[in-house]
């Protein structure tokens, strides 16, 4: 499964550099030919990003096929989280000469990732109703780092983009200001669903209760899809000019 996220990743990845080659040439995808493309991946950061990412790609891949062992998990993390970081030399923070805000996304994109991985392996074990109590009361633990890495960097990146002091009336009828605040509302109703899976569900389920497995399957299925309106929220973000 790995392996196929990973090559529907890398075609993905494709076809956005062939549409933003286009973008950049001002001209129509089905217009474009390979000497412009190869001229605007050697003219601008496209390139190297591509190359890097597309190179991250192919080490998951090869990862996930290859019997490597204990080594298998390090070299998908170390590999998965290039292609991910290969995010920041793009957007707003890729438009940004601030090395701390290029920072601040990365840690911001690796937090996110870890929290809606773990999700989904908790998830997929509630599916299969195996879930282990003490592994989700771990992450927990870890959950509350992350929660913080995600609030501290997301408004190091808020302030990169919007500027200091933030001059309200800018963005009072922006669409990016307005997608902004779905985003911030969406996240503290996953911070709710967080806490209630770990103060209510999981002990409930530890001690056995009835319906606890239930229970706590519709309530990492529900934080899990609030994780994901986020990550569509933020893609259309990452597109708009936040004063427009």
């Amino acid at each position: 499964m790995l392996a196929g996220m990973a090559v529907a990743a890398a075609a993905a990845s494709a076809w956005w550099a062939l549409e933003s080659i286009a973008a950049m040439a001002g001209m129509a995808l089905s217009a474009l030919d390979q000497p412009t493309a190869e001229a605007v991946l050697a003219a601008t950061p496209l390139g190297a990003v591509m190359e890097w990412r597309l190179t991250a790609l192919a080490a998951v891949v090869a990862a996930a096929v290859v019997p490597l062992n204990a080594l298998r998990a390090p070299a998908l993390a170390v590999a998965g989280s290039v292609a991910l970081c290969s995010i920041v030399f793009t957007g707003h923070a890729g438009a940004s000469e601030a090395a701390l805000h290029r920072w601040a996304d990365g840690l911001h994109l690796l937090a996110a990732a870890l929290w809606l991985g773990a999700l989904a392996a908790f998830l997929a074990a509630a599916l299969r109703n195996d879930s282990d109590g003490q592994a989700l009361a771990r992450f927990a633990r870890t959950g509350s780092v992350v929660v913080a890495v995600l609030v501290l960097t997301g408004a190091v990146n808020t302030l990169a983009i919007a500027g200091w002091p933030i001059a309200w009336s800018t963005f009072a009828h922006s669409r990016w200001a307005a997608l902004l605040v779905v985003k911030l509302t969406l996240f503290i109703v996953m911070l709710a669903l967080a806490a209630g899976n770990r103060w209510l569900i999981v002990p409930a389920f530890e001690q056995g209760e009835d319906g606890a497995q239930a229970r706590l399957r519709r309530a990492i299925l529900a934080e899990f899809a609030v994780g994901l309106a986020i990550v569509v929220i933020v893609a259309a973000l990452g597109v708009l000019d936040p004063a427009a």
